[in-house]
């Protein structure tokens, strides 16, 4: 069947063009490039340790930089930021000396806007002298500025640091008129069509809040007498005695008092619940959990629908693709008694382990590095009907590649089952991007994309059946636009200024 346009978004908009090259270039981050971790402490000891525990844990959300700021009993605000992985910036960190008292802040970023490597793109992003005092925002979503609002303050003399959006929205609350700062945050959302999660951190509280269509998570639990909240909620299990206390719910303003046990919900904007579902599907580690149903468990239900979809399934052997297919693997195999085997291994160290393959300068590389990632018990694929399970397919080099050497192997069938719709439209979210990135499900039937990734068989689970799992485990609304379904309202605006712009 031909990928087709999205019901809700106009052709045009999702025209795209680009070279072979610039298809291998395009990763899963790029369409959806608003991933990343937050952390914080509140009303504990050594607080700033706690947030760098937490996103050492959330550095599948961002590798690019981190940055963590703390606030001290004396009302001092104490701020280290560094352009790399939380390991690699933090390991020799004293945090009761570098980033000492009882609340802390942190961040950890994928950069796909700005320079990656300039200090003044890290968050926390600090303000001083406004009217609601200092404070600091860190920020996962993407804001789009849809009133020009950038240009303006420009104009109006704002000196912008940095080229973050997160930096018009701090400027918004800074400038605004309303006499309290909640007020004055709620106000800078109306003027920023946005997919976020995000803080804002003062010498007297912390505020979380989530956008009305709760597209990215943010959660939230108490420890030792205090709270922490962080866009993942597996981080707390790290801590035996910590207490979940459940999400903060779309269009929910939390605010915590730094000298308080106690905190205050807000519902702040109508919630219009249209969670990302890549969250579920890719982006957020398996032990996370959303609406108290875990990912892992949500991926699982996915491989079970596929076989509900293909009933006459057969194979030898089903392996997943590396660590992202596995659990919908598992489902699909008690579905369907095809035994799972992993005759796949990623090495995480191979000679070439510093090379990603889809930055690799050219094909030959990028063939060579991918397959350097990828050890295969070859002797167990000889004559075999081979069954592999990814979570997604974005420009095809990842599964081209494992066909290929199933193929080398001697495997008699490969059969490719992907726990997900294809991804014909990119996130609205990223359309500064669509000049380099090309998705293999735009404008191509199944049996075009079959043909071109090497199997005799391609099977994609039907936008349908995902809507039908999401219902029987998170039981919410998803923005599935990128799948030709329906996008999320802020999503819809998106679209509409990015049209108006053309």
């Amino acid at each position: 069947m031909k990928g087709k346009a999205s019901r809700s978004c106009p052709k045009s908009i999702l025209t795209m063009e680009g070279t072979w090259d610039q298809e291998q270039a395009t990763t899963m981050r790029d369409i959806f490039p608003e991933e990343c971790g937050l952390a914080a402490a509140i009303h504990m000891q050594n607080a700033s340790r706690y947030v760098y525990d937490c996103l050492m844990l959330q550095e599948h959300r961002g590798e690019d930089s981190v940055g963590i700021i703390s606030l001290d009993e004396a009302a001092q605000f104490h701020i280290r930021r560094r352009v790399g992985r939380v390991r690699e910036q933090f390991f020799d960190v004293v945090f009761d000396e570098r980033l000492p008292g009882h609340a802390a802040i942190g961040h950890n970023r994928y950069a796909t806007q700005g320079a990656a490597d300039a200090l003044t793109n890290i968050q926390p992003l600090f303000f001083q002298n406004t009217k609601y005092g200092a404070f600091a925002i860190a920020h996962n979503g993407t804001f789009l500025d849809r009133k020009g609002l950038r240009e303006r303050l420009t104009q109006e003399g704002v000196v912008f640091q940095s080229s973050l959006d997160s930096e018009v929205f701090g400027h918004l609350i800074a400038r605004s008129k309303a006499p309290t700062l909640e007020e004055a945050i709620v106000d800078a959302t109306q003027d920023l069509t946005a997919a976020y999660a995000l803080f804002v951190f003062t010498r007297e509280k912390l505020i979380a809040l989530r956008d009305p269509s709760g597209v990215r998570p943010m959660s939230m639990a108490r420890l030792n007498g205090g709270f922490l909240v962080c866009s993942e909620n597996y981080t707390f299990d790290q801590y035996p005695s910590c207490e979940p206390i459940g999400d903060i719910q779309p269009g929910e303003m939390v605010v915590f008092e730094h000298n308080a046990n106690s905190f205050k919900r807000i519902q702040y904007a109508p919630p219009e619940e249209n969670f990302c579902v890549f969250e579920g599907i890719y982006f957020s580690d398996p032990r996370s959990r959303y609406n108290n149903f875990y990912h892992e468990d949500f991926r699982f239900e996915l491989g079970r629908q596929i076989f509900r979809e293909n009933p006459g399934l057969v194979g030898d052997c089903i392996i997943p693709v590396l660590d992202s297919g596995k659990h919908a693997a598992w489902g699909l195999s008690e579905a369907s008694g095809i035994p799972y085997r992993e005759h796949f291994k990623r090495l995480h160290n191979p000679p070439r382990a510093n090379l990603r393959s889809f930055t690799s300068s050219n094909e030959e590389e990028r063939m060579r590095t991918a397959y350097q990632k990828l050890h295969l018990r070859k002797e167990l694929i000889l004559g075999k009907r081979v069954v592999i399970v990814d979570d997604s397919v974005v420009r095809s080099t990842t599964i081209r590649i494992i066909n290929q050497r199933l193929r080398e192997a001697g495997a008699a069938e490969i059969v490719n089952c992907i726990s997900s719709p294809p991804i014909e439209n990119i996130c609205p979210y990223g359309m500064d991007f669509q000049d380099r990135q090309q998705l293999v499900a735009y404008e191509r039937s199944i049996e075009d994309i079959r043909q071109k990734v090497g199997a005799d068989r391609l099977i994609y689970l039907s936008l349908e059946g995902l809507q039908q799992v999401v219902q029987e485990t998170y039981k919410c609304g998803i923005c599935s636009g990128c799948f030709g379904g329906t996008y999320a309202a802020s999503a819809l605006e998106a679209l509409s200024h990015h049209k108006r712009a053309e």
